[in-house]
């Protein structure tokens, strides 16, 4: 083999780094930034294998003479490249590093390889790898001599920074410094220390809404400070435009340049609450609502060539204007089209057609491209605005089909659809439910299963024949996750006690309320809290709406006998540490829960009650033993949920004095009544919450936690008064005096929470 020549190289030595921070070595012909995958022969004599740039960080080659990289005399000062993952690479950039596939450069922390081609859409964070003096000589603010010379004095001063060096020396003119150091500054200040220094808050004001931030995680300090009462919003604004410089806009006043918004990417406006407002000349303006919170503004600089400008805006103003604009990027489409599909269809409709009533006359069918239309577009119109449900109505063969969604709540109407096809509509329906299309005389129940932008999505679909046609009801059953339990909005109280319950050995949780009043997700979100590889965790549930790794969730099937007690009993057999009951729907699943709760077993469960008290009393008339309930019983937790303030227009107003001692009236003897003062929030309307005022639901608790004086009177079966009188004597906060502290906080109103809550 010796005389043999030796196999020409296939290609140039290079390394590829993936996203996922896997690596691989081998050889590239033709590498062009501009193609859609990259060839990697791993070893020689092997085939290339293709691999999509799109997964690739960067490339790495060991020869400097690559075809289409920059001269090693176009080289710029070196950076640091910050990759998914938390990887970085140091590179000294050979061409501009806001191209929007990438940029060439040398690589400094590669060794053996002496170019690398960095692709843009891995760049996390670009960071200038250098120091302020050197920063401050290319920029041209200091001479190359004083440089020198504060180095020098720097050596003797280690303690001073360069800058004072420079300054004392007067190698560099003050307003220079400052210039160059702002955005540094900036990142050091904290909003709290800039509000004190203007004289707007005090620091025990600071201590304060620093200590409820603690409580209330991913809410800004500025925020806070202004459901305080504080400072107000707009002297908040003006303070920090002046302290830093920036220009202050009214958005109101303002007339936003779509391009400019287009000009951003939706991700960036809707992650960081930036508003685009003005395009010129490629220099975008941006309104802002922290300018200490450089991520946003870093990150523009970096995707765009052009310069970012900013100007400060309220954050009230920016959220309704960011709500309004992404709102109408989804569901806007959606119901323009489902507008659209409807004028279609009446204008398709023969001119006699309100004088005739037979649906075959009209030869309308499911099949009819413009009904399969239609049904989607409601389908998609109901995911996109939040509903839970999608309601179907016909109403004879001379009205309008009514058609409806349930959104917080509350129904909500949309176009009606012609009479004439309401036959082929809910057909439709029926065939993507795998309905029988021909029974019309009896309820029928189905599943429709579907993805919307890569997630699962399903639909219980309920049919019930009524004397203007057959009504269907879909409910959303959209697959989700758990919600921490920290982000259930529960009290301080309530929520250090749920975390002491739901860590208990044995015993019995449950979670009571109406229906649609958020128990199933409580109940997950406690599971979540206590998932984890040494607990086996049993869940029966009609149906499985929310999944978690690391649990076993089961579904009942009651058709076939196979009920929530024939899976508790399952469950016993099954090693369980913990057991989730969906609900308890009778005697026979309440007495195994309690038995399972006192033989070593903690369980969960829920059901239909109005109060936490009435819960206790309710299970005992159910036939429970009051001995064996009482023993196992930990805790009850009600809830409500409550339609939510829209946070993008809600507003702090002065309130008359029968609106205030209503509210102390709903906190009775809490100590919360003490905060209600002159100015209370208020419900306005904005493009963002379709002029209602309201956006979401918040949900209202109160928890029973059962001491010995409770067990005592469980066992001697207390009605709900003594128990509800005992509970709120051992500190129980009432549905109702929750619902009013969350109206102090603005999260909610008064009449919402009285509309859910019995006083």
């Amino acid at each position: 083999m010796s005389g043999e020549e030796a196999e020409p190289a296939p290609g140039t030595r290079a390394r590829v780094r993936f996203l996922d921070g896997v690596e691989r070595d081998g050889w590239i012909r033709g590498f062009s930034p501009t193609n859609e995958t990259i060839d990697l022969t791993e070893a020689p004599g092997l085939p290339p294998t293709p691999f999509d740039v799109a997964t690739i960080a960067f490339v790495a080659f060991e020869p400097e003479d690559i075809a289409g990289a920059p001269s090693e005399a176009d080289a710029s000062p070196a950076v640091r490249v910050h990759l998914p993952g938390g990887a970085s690479l140091a590179v000294a950039p050979l061409e501009a590093t806001g191209s929007p596939n990438g940029f060439w450069g040398r690589p400094l922390t590669i060794s053996g390889f002496l170019r690398v081609y960095v692709f843009g859409h891995a760049v996390h964070l670009l960071e200038v790898d250098e120091s302020i003096g050197v920063l401050l000589l290319r920029e041209g603010v200091v001479a190359p001599e004083a440089l020198e010379r504060g180095l020098e004095r720097q050596a003797e001063l280690r303690r001073r920074r360069i800058g004072e060096i420079l300054l004392e020396r007067k190698g560099l003119a003050p307003e220079a410094l400052d210039a160059s150091l702002d955005a540094a500054r900036r990142r050091r200040l904290r909003i709290g220390d800039v509000l004190v220094e203007a004289g707007l808050v005090r620091a025990e004001d600071i201590e304060t809404a620093l200590a409820e931030q603690r409580k209330r995680r991913g809410k800004r300090i500025g925020e806070i400070l202004v459901e305080m009462g504080a400072v107000t919003e707009p002297a908040l604004a003006t303070t920090l435009a002046a302290k830093f410089n920036l220009p202050f806009v009214d958005l109101d006043a303002c007339l936003i340049d779509p391009d400019a918004v287009r000009s951003v990417p939706r991700a960036v406006i809707e992650k960081h609450q930036i508003l685009p407002i003005e395009i010129e000349d490629d220099h975008v303006t941006v309104a802002i609502a922290d300018p200490l919170d450089m991520e946003p503004i870093d990150l523009l600089r970096f995707q765009r060539r052009g310069r970012v400008r900013e100007v400060i805006a309220t954050p009230s103003q920016i959220r309704r204007y960011v709500a309004g604009l992404l709102s109408e990027g989804e569901s806007g489409e959606a119901a323009g089209e489902v507008s659209t599909l409807l004028q279609n269809l009446g204008s398709a409709l023969p001119e006699d057609a309100s004088e005739r009533h037979d649906d075959a006359a009209l030869e309308v069918r499911e099949s009819d491209n413009a009904i399969i239309q239609l049904a989607n577009q409601m389908i998609l119109e109901a995911l996109q605005r939040g509903a839970s449900d999608l309601h179907i109505e016909p109403n004879g063969a001379r009205d309008g089909v009514r058609i409806r969604l349930r959104i917080d709540g509350e129904c909500v109407q949309l176009p009606d659809v012609p009479a004439s096809h309401r036959a082929a509509l809910v057909s439709r329906i029926k065939i993507m439910a795998n309905l029988d299309i021909s029974e019309r005389r009896k309820p029928q129940d189905g599943k429709i299963r579907l993805r919307l932008k890569d997630r699962p999505v399903e639909l219980r679909v309920a049919t019930v024949p009524t004397v203007g046609g057959e009504d269907v009801v879909m409910r959303v059953l959209s697959a989700s996750r758990p919600i921490p339990l920290d982000a259930l909005g529960l009290a301080d109280r309530n929520r250090s006690e749920l975390d002491r319950l739901v860590r208990r050995p044995y015993g019995l949780i449950l979670c009571v309320g109406p229906t649609g009043s958020g128990k199933t997700t409580s109940l997950h979100s406690l599971l979540g809290h206590i998932n984890g590889p040494s607990r086996k965790i049993w869940t029966a549930e009609d149906p499985v709406e929310i999944t978690q790794a690391g649990l076993r969730q089961v579904q009942v099937q009651p058709r076939i006998g196979f009920g929530f007690g024939e899976a508790l009993r399952a469950f016993l057999r099954a090693d369980p540490d913990v057991i989730m009951v969906g609900e308890m729907r009778d005697r026979e699943t309440a007495t195994m829960a309690v038995e399972a709760s006192l033989t070593g077993h903690l369980v969960l469960s829920t059901l239909h009650t109005n109060s936490a008290a009435e819960t206790v009393v309710r299970l005992i008339d159910m036939g429970l033993d009051p001995f064996s309930f009482g023993d196992a019983l930990l805790g009850v937790l009600a809830q409500r949920l409550a339609r939510r303030l829209c946070e993008s227009c809600r507003s702090l107003e002065p309130a008359d004095e029968p609106s205030r001692q209503a509210l102390r009236d709903a906190l009775g003897s809490d100590p919360a009544a003490e905060r209600v003062g002159r100015l209370l929030w208020k419900a306005n309307g904005c493009s963002a919450c379709r002029g209602s005022g309201y956006r979401g639901r918040v949900a209202l608790h109160e928890l029973l936690v059962v001491d010995d004086e409770l067990r005592t009177a469980t066992h001697a079966r207390a009605d709900a008064d003594r128990l509800h009188e005992l509970a709120t004597a051992g500190g129980m906060t009432t549905l109702l005096q929750d619902g009013a502290r969350k109206c102090l906080e603005g999260a909610t109103d008064l009449a919402h929470v009285l509309a859910v809550c019995s006083r």
